[in-house]
């Protein structure tokens, strides 16, 4: 039987035990991306008894969130997704989900600046989204022990993972490294919005599971344009 439960402490715990049965059977470097999403999905449906229906995945981001590129030769509109949205009346949400874990060389170092860089391009995304829907922003992640801790050289943001507070200075810095990837599209609403966005750390816990073999987390932000 399906009990409902509206607080997000119980979704979120859901989530976690459902990434830690994962984990007991499935080492973290064998599942993707996809498999966070989805996760999420399912612990969505055990917590509130929604339709599978009732989720949105892949959805095109509100227009208002980005300017379309340039392109004469483009027979389509644009379409930017984000990766999930709920709007029911007891929950609203949309949330952006990434997952940071070793390569296949578990001695090898990652290019842990470049998932700084993504969580920030996601978070401005979901931030828009949000601001202009009027759901609850969430950045969802899955890290392991190669990303936790770490802090650009610049440090101009606290260590991974941390509250965050993203500022048109901190994007404007970053657009001067070797290491910018940010999708321009969202970054001019960003920056005529004239506010700034608050990532608030409110999910922080360990995954545990058989073949977890290092330290691993499930951090879940919520995102807002303050």
């Amino acid at each position: 039987m399906i009990v409902c439960h509206y607080d997000l402490e119980v979704l979120f715990s859901n989530y976690k035990n459902l990434l830690q049965e994962r984990l007991d059977r499935y080492r973290l470097l064998h599942i993707c991306e996809d498999s966070v999403r989805y996760d999420f999905f399912s612990a969505l449906i055990e917590t509130y008894g929604l339709r599978p229906s009732q989720i949105q995945i892949e959805v095109p981001i509100n227009e208002k969130c980005f300017n379309s590129r340039n392109n004469d030769k483009a027979f389509r509109k644009e379409k930017p997704l984000i990766d999930l949205v709920v709007k029911e009346e007891f929950l609203n949400i949309s949330a952006e989900f990434g997952l940071f874990r070793q390569n296949s060389n578990e001695n090898g170092t990652i290019n842990q600046t470049y998932r700084t860089v993504k969580m920030l391009n996601d978070m401005i995304r979901v931030s828009l989204e949000a601001n202009f829907t009027g759901t609850r922003g969430l950045f969802i992640c899955v890290a392991d022990h190669k990303m936790l801790g770490h802090q650009m050289k610049s440090k101009i943001i606290d260590s991974f993972p941390s509250n965050y507070y993203i500022t048109t200075a901190l994007i404007e810095h970053q657009l001067k490294q070797k290491t910018n990837n940010f999708d321009h599209r969202f970054l001019q609403i960003f920056k005529n919005e004239g506010r700034n966005i608050v990532s608030k750390l409110i999910f922080d816990e360990l995954l545990k599971a058989k073949l977890v073999m290092h330290e691993t987390k499930l951090l879940i932000w919520e995102v807002y344009l303050e």
